[in-house]
């Protein structure tokens, strides 16, 4: 437990002194806020406008939809970032002296999980917090305390899902180059993947069907959910209606296969067989070859 506690602790140091890397992955994030500043965020407003009954609360509600698709990106991006200090350990030969060591090959590879789990979790907290700030700039409320450890838990969940397909794919990466690319290509993809840079609505509804399979959406649609509970009430009222159901739909937050919606279970299900498909790829990986 002591060597393992070193390991992390070494990573997340790399991680935390490198600036670019920490840079990089809040770079999606920036973007994202910067379209929404610039012009995206107005659209929004003034779409959710011809249908809301209570404007007074519209940025409030738009405001918790973005934030909530900020945080999915960040789940996505930060434990990526963090998952490139086992290329940077490969490509220098680190690996080989860790090999040379007593260091338990199993300790080793779980010391990056945690790191990415670990750090991943503290800087998409830190983006909860400001986003909770944002929230409050444009009229809204704090989410309950209920509410903030749903959000956290859902954080921590996103967080070692993403992380198990990341992982799996860096077993198979030689150079830092290579694995800097998959970044720029998850980067740029993740906030449509999402339904952040466009709402899911837009799309045709067989694009639809694809992007609800994956787990980002799945991600984002439970975020939303709990993020956006007190605002659609206080813009729609606590009754079901065509108008909030139709805004729930368009924007996401319900998301459906077919003519099916899903569920906050079938999501987490997903989700959680998505994870321990990469999880269980990347033992055999390991089993077979070193890292």
């Amino acid at each position: 437990m002591k060597i393992l506690l070193q390991l992390v602790s070494r990573n997340l140091k790399l991680y935390l002194r490198d600036r670019a890397a920490v840079f990089f992955s809040f770079l999606s994030v920036i973007i994202i806020i910067l379209m929404y500043l610039l012009f995206l965020g107005k659209l929004h407003i003034r779409m959710a406008e011809n249908n809301a009954p209570n404007v007074e609360h519209i940025g409030w509600m738009v405001s918790a939809w973005i934030m909530a698709g900020l945080l999915t990106v960040s789940t996505v991006t930060v434990p990526l970032g963090v998952i490139g200090n086992l290329i940077d350990d490969r490509e220098k030969g680190i690996l080989n002296d860790f090999y040379t060591s007593p260091i338990n090959r199993n300790i080793l590879a779980l010391s990056y999980l945690i790191s990415a789990w670990v750090i991943g979790f503290i800087m998409v907290v830190l983006n909860l917090a400001v986003g909770q700030i944002y929230v409050l700039t444009m009229g809204g409320e704090l989410l309950s305390f209920i509410s903030v450890i749903k959000i956290m838990l859902m954080i921590l969940f996103s967080i070692m899902t993403f992380t198990s397909f990341f992982f799996y794919i860096a077993n198979f990466t030689r150079t830092r180059s290579a694995y800097g690319t998959l970044s720029t290509l998850v980067g740029t993809f993740v906030g449509f993947l999402g339904g952040i840079y466009i709402q899911i609505g837009n799309l045709s509804k067989n694009l639809q069907n694809v992007m609800n399979i994956l787990p980002t959406s799945h991600s984002v649609s439970l975020m939303r959910r709990i993020y956006l509970e007190a605002p659609i009430e206080a813009v729609f009222g606590p009754n079901s209606s065509q108008d909030k159901t139709d805004y729930l739909n368009f924007n996401g937050v319900n998301i459906f296969i077919g003519n099916h919606e899903l569920s906050n279970v079938e999501m987490i299900l997903g989700m959680f067989v998505f994870m321990l498909i990469f999880y269980t790829l990347s033992v055999l990986k390991l089993s077979k070859s070193k890292l």
